[in-house]
């Protein structure tokens, strides 16, 4: 679920495909623009399309919470929330979209090894306005999130 995370605010596709099993079912729908996206299909081939829409995007920040996991031998269903924030711009003006809602889970052990299987969100709210964030330009480069491997946290974990 974490690694998940990490990988759209990331926009890393490598670890993004590392957390699904190769024959796993994404399902999601964007609740900022509904009408434009819609995806029920093999998660692997969700992962290009998720990360160009990522790129495209300024900042993105998606936390992760209240977790409930029932593991039934190698077999897992989850429950938890998920609180996004995404930086894009509108007609030339910084929007924030910010949403919450849940991610349900359905993960399968492999030669010890658990994977996301199937993957759906709910969206239980959403908020799509003028930005509001500041942005500093003060901070050392090096002290600065970056959304690929240049970011700091890379020097730390290796295997995220």
């Amino acid at each position: 679920m974490y690694k998940f995370a990490r990988a759209l605010d990331r926009v890393d596709g490598d670890l993004m495909k590392s957390t699904y099993w190769e024959d796993a079912i994404e399902e999601h729908q964007d609740p900022i623009f509904p009408e434009l996206f819609f995806y029920n299909d093999n998660a692997w081939q969700f992962v290009g399309p998720a990360m160009e829409g990522f790129r495209q995007l300024k900042a993105t920040q998606h936390r992760i919470s209240n977790p409930l996991i029932e593991v039934n031998g190698d077999t897992a269903t989850s429950e938890c929330y998920v609180w996004a924030y995404h930086l894009h711009n509108e007609n030339g003006i910084d929007k924030e979209g910010i949403l919450g809602g849940r991610h349900h889970f359905r993960f399968e052990r492999r030669n010890d090894e658990w994977r996301i299987k199937h993957r759906s969100t709910v969206f239980d709210w959403n908020q799509n306005q003028t930005s509001t964030a500041i942005w500093s330009d003060k901070y050392d480069d090096k002290y600065r999130g970056k959304r690929d491997h240049l970011d700091d946290s890379y020097n730390y974990l290796k295997t995220c």
